[in-house]
């Protein structure tokens, strides 16, 4: 059990590390609303560029359909990508 305020070694300023993603199963291109609106529940959208790649809208129907938002999950070191998982 961690205790506020407790050193428990860890280097806080790391960044979180997901070894072992399949970055092959983010859908990195979504042409329309119609199509972010169509995507299956447990999608995982997302690109190596901030989610600067969805238009607005697409984004935002995204977003509709997601409890957690936008993440940045580091696949390595340099690899950073911003994910959305869809599930509601």
């Amino acid at each position: 059990m961690n205790i506020p305020g407790e050193d428990t070694g860890a280097d806080e300023r790391r960044g979180a590390f997901a070894a072992g993603v399949d970055t092959s199963a983010i859908i990195t291109r979504i042409a329309s609303v119609r199509e972010a609106r169509a995507l299956p529940l447990g999608s995982v959208a997302g690109d190596r560029h901030g989610g600067l790649t969805f238009t607005d809208a697409v984004a935002a129907v995204l977003e509709s359909r997601s409890m957690g938002g936008w993440q940045e999950l580091r696949i390595s070191g340099s690899e950073v990508w911003t994910v959305i998982v869809l599930n509601r």
